[in-house]
């Protein structure tokens, strides 16, 4: 009798150790996490920026593609003269789009813009000649609206490109809040109207959007142009060249005072950088207060350039890793190299998101996702990636842990 029942114990023991051991290797198992452990913030360390600002108006530096650099306080908007041809220039490459080269159509002058122009010279305003008939293409009313401020020539473009000046002010203010500008209106298409007001900091805005324009860019950055009325036309801005500035626009009204807007281009740390200012409201007459503010811009410009350097908003990292139960910790690396252009004080809000994991992950895996952003910018995304295989548990591992 004892032996059938020691056979039976046997049995039963194999069988309790075929389903403890069946139950180890197919049990569910806790997924690998990625785990990233980094601050919420972070602000680029080093001496606080100290731009040499005018002792006028209002002012703003941007880095093209980060943020605002540095602002005055309190920028209420303001007229802004003749910087408003920056918008009607925008407005008009965005309705009827100009490559580098390209003359684009042609439009032909009439009776009416004829009138335009005489009634704008003898007012003192700042116009390019037109005659009846004569034919200007695109990029030729561009360089006349840029270059020497043409009034005339910022209604002539407004007419042709929306049917009307009021159609064509409405084109522009709908630009406006698309582009954030939040602080800006136009009343007209030149900015001899006062109501077409601003601010620095609404400015820059505009001037980045303008310098993404390459046709535009390019106008900017010209020295003079030919006409075929009028011949030879000069930039107003004087400054060209000076601490990289490349363009943009000058301005000036008795009620507004000089304004500038300027981009400036250079090399920092390998990479290149665009930095965008808007000074307003500087003393003076039309000539010395357009100068003013094209020198103020220009010091301001000088203070900024050497602040610029190359920062990453991941500067260690704690822990970045994928871990699971069975194999040690897989560390992630930043798909794509987290370094850009910035300066001390620059803030950075990073947001952290995982995904669900295989139990299996190959060398290069997107584990987790960071959104990095400055608080003027919106963010990009940098993959975190695993550096190495993430293998699947292996038969004993799970035999022999429970």
């Amino acid at each position: 009798m004892t032996r059938p029942r020691t056979l039976v114990a046997a049995g039963a023991a194999a069988l309790v150790v075929v389903a403890i051991g069946s139950f180890q290797l197919l049990r569910p198992l806790t997924p690998p996490q990625a785990k990233v452990n980094i601050w919420s913030t972070y602000t680029v360390p080093g001496p606080q920026l100290r731009p040499d600002w005018p002792t006028y108006g209002q002012s703003t530096v941007a880095l093209d593609g980060t943020g605002i650099v540095a602002a005055t306080p309190d920028q209420p908007s303001v007229p802004i003269a003749s910087v408003t041809k920056l918008m009607t220039a925008l407005v008009v490459v965005r309705t009827h789009p100009l490559g580098v080269g390209d003359p684009g159509p042609m439009v032909q002058v009439t009776s009416a813009d004829r009138v335009l122009y005489e009634q704008e010279a003898a007012s003192g305003d700042s116009v390019v000649p037109v005659i009846t008939g004569e034919s200007l293409s695109e990029l030729q009313l561009l360089e006349g609206l840029l270059l020497p401020s043409a009034d005339n020539l910022a209604r002539l473009l407004a007419q042709w490109d929306a049917g009307s000046v009021p159609g064509f002010v409405a084109r522009m203010n709908q630009l406006a809040v698309s582009l954030g500008m939040v602080h800006s209106h136009f009343a007209d298409s030149s900015g001899l109207d006062p109501g077409s007001r601003s601010t620095a900091d609404d400015l820059v805005r505009l001037a980045a959007a303008v310098m993404a324009q390459p046709v535009l860019a390019e106008v900017a950055a010209m020295a003079s142009a030919t006409l075929p009325v009028v011949g030879t036309v000069h930039n107003y801005d004087f400054v060209l060249g000076q601490e990289g500035i490349v363009g943009l626009k000058t301005g000036w009204t008795s009620t507004s005072g000089g304004c500038f807007v300027a981009a400036a281009r250079r090399r920092v740390g390998g990479r290149t950088a665009l930095l965008l200012a808007a000074v307003l409201g500087a003393p003076g007459g039309p000539i010395s207060s357009i100068r003013g503010a094209e020198a103020a811009s220009v010091t301001l410009l000088a203070s900024i350039w050497p602040a610029l350097r190359v920062v990453s908003p991941l500067p260690r990292v704690a822990f970045a890793a994928v871990r699971s139960q069975w194999q040690a910790p897989v560390p992630l690396r930043p798909s794509t190299a987290p370094d850009q252009l910035g300066w001390p004080g620059l803030r950075f809000r990073i947001a952290v998101r995982t995904r669900r994991l295989a139990d299996q992950l190959r060398a290069g895996t997107v584990a987790a996702t960071l959104t990095v952003s400055t608080f003027d910018q919106p963010g990009r995304r940098l993959d975190l990636v695993t550096v190495r295989r993430l293998l699947p548990p292996s038969p004993g591992w799970r035999l022999l842990h429970g």
